[in-house]
């Protein structure tokens, strides 16, 4: 008998509380997701070597995307050092920071404890737990995006003046994170166009004065969009599949596609929240403002995606949809359960910590090979620092001091400055469309070194060319000596370096040509 009312009271309490629960989750995320890839990854993601070399330039725009990322990581390494801590230090901070506007958002629609949840739930979804370490823009628009919903709820449902400007700014920030922010703005005219008691909104103002400040932040990008030949759109659309389908593929198959995709991604929350809390029970909850407000945030981008999709063509990449669901654990928690009770929480939290360790051990298997048929081992478990001594020392072979230029593909280039000490500029293909801050003029002037895979096969082609080579297009960028050399004078060749991938899974080595453009400057 005792035995048992001990267990009827360790059920009726909490193992923690909602503070604490706040405070112990985002240490455990931070920790996790920092510590994590420094173990695993010998190199940066694919898309973050490129971010890091592009922030260099401190230009408005590139070829690809919008600069804002870019810029973070700059300013981060010339406060904090140039480590990979760092980089993956700032996409656990940009995720953290997104979290604590969901828990700001939260507290409007739940008691504290279910607010804890909304947060702490988030990381069991695989768009917020293994793609975390690999900081690209898609990451880095879940700040601005979370920013925006709640300082829209407090604008249009709280009708708060100072939430405005706040609107306008950080709406201007995500257009420099990533196009994708532009659905929120659509959604929110939608929300107010469909109810009544705020269509004060299109006559305000503080709402038009936060458009106003939203151009003014995006401006300088728009300019460079314009006069760059729209580079990022068209970048945009090879990557959306818009053609080289049937029209059943591209309006049928695509859409679905992309409803399976989103939901794979999004099953983990529900296995959480059914194990921890029981199958969902609707709470009669009326649909007023706020809550036509919270259904529209969360469920209105990826239902947006889908009607473009089935009307265009277009498919959807995974990673595009990264922002799309941080408000769905709230949203599931106001309308389909009651406040929890403590073992009910108890439960929750155990389901979402094995969810979480099982999303560490997929990113090990995945990131290191040993998950046979994923392709990630060549970007994660590539040999850098080789690549960089590789790189310097043809360089000393021709000129002393550092290496003043790279002319290469963007993971070679971007990988081999990254490492190195001078972090020297990079020439993208030689292509002054992907690199426009530098010209072939340049390059004779200080010279460079040309390395290239002489593999050939165009194995790190997918980070600027989502679409497939065009009939009599060579499968990688290298032209040869011979037509560089009529670009840039006279080129010494070297001998070629073969790099070697780590363990633990056996991968073909990397046999790099090299090729060094002497400067018409004296070496430094």
């Amino acid at each position: 008998m005792s035995l048992s009312l001990d267990l009827a009271e360790s059920e009726r309490k909490q193992v923690i509380g909602a503070k604490s629960l706040m405070i112990l989750s985002f240490c455990i995320y931070a920790l996790t997701w920092v510590l994590l890839p420094l173990a695993v990854n010998t190199t940066l993601n694919r898309d973050t070597i490129q971010i890091v070399y592009w922030g260099l330039e401190w230009q408005p725009g590139f070829f690809k995307h919008p600069p804002l990322i870019s810029w973070m990581t700059e300013i981060a390494f010339a406060l904090f050092g140039v480590s990979d801590a760092v980089v993956y230090g700032l996409s656990a901070a940009v995720m953290l920071a997104s979290f604590a506007f969901v828990h700001l958002l939260a507290r409007r629609y739940v008691e504290p404890m279910s607010a804890a949840l909304a947060v702490a739930t988030l990381p069991v979804l695989g768009y917020y737990s293994y793609i975390i370490p690999h900081f690209n823009h898609n990451i880095v628009l879940n700040l601005p995006w979370c920013a925006a919903i709640w300082l829209a709820y407090m604008a249009i449902e709280e009708r708060r003046s100072w939430a405005w400007p706040l609107l306008g700014l950080t709406l201007g920030l995500g257009i420099l994170a990533k196009y994708t922010i532009l659905i929120l703005p659509l959604l929110l005219l939608v929300h107010v166009v469909a109810t009544p008691q705020h269509r004060w909104v299109l006559r305000a103002p503080p709402a038009w004065a936060a458009v106003g400040l939203c151009l003014l932040v995006a401006g300088p990008h728009i300019h460079w969009v314009v006069t760059h030949d729209l580079g990022p759109l068209r970048y945009l659309s090879s990557g959306a599949g818009l053609s080289n389908e049937s029209f059943l593929d591209r309006h049928l198959v695509n859409p679905v596609m992309a409803v399976l995709i989103m939901a794979g991604m999004c099953a983990s929350l529900g296995i959480a929240l059914v194990g921890g809390l029981g199958l969902p029970r609707p709470q009669r909850k009326t649909l007023c403002s706020r809550n036509r407000f919270l259904l529209l945030m969360s469920l209105g981008p990826a239902a947006l995606v889908v009607m473009l999709s089935a009307v265009t063509g277009g498919g959807l990449r995974v990673e595009w949809a990264s922002s799309f669901f941080l408000t769905l654990p709230l949203l599931l928690l106001h309308l389909f359960y009651p406040v929890p009770a403590p073992w009910r929480v108890n439960r929750l939290l155990a389901w979402t910590s094995g969810l979480m360790v099982a999303m560490g051990v997929t990113y090990v298997l995945i990131f290191t090979g040993l998950i046979a048929d994923m392709d990630e081992g060549k970007w994660s478990r590539f040999p850098g620092r080789p690549l960089a001594a590789a790189t310097a020392e043809g360089w000393a072979e021709v000129c002393d001091g550092p290496v003043p230029m790279i002319i290469a593909d963007a993971w070679l280039g971007g990988t081999a400055s990254y490492r190195l000490r001078e972090r020297p500029r990079v020439y993208s293909e030689a292509d002054p469309r992907m690199a426009p801050w530098l010209s072939d003029g340049d390059i004779r002037r200080t010279g460079a070194i040309i390395l290239w895979d002489q593999a050939l096969d165009g194995r790190y082609r997918d980070i600027d060319h989502q679409d497939a080579p065009k009939p009599g297009e060579p499968l990688d960028w290298f032209p040869g000596i011979p037509a560089l050399e009529a670009r840039f004078g006279p080129i010494t060749a070297l001998s070629d370096v073969t790099l070697d991938y780590p363990g633990p899974v056996p991968q073909a080595p990397v046999r790099l040509g090299r090729a060094v453009i002497p400067p018409a400057i004296p070496c430094r």
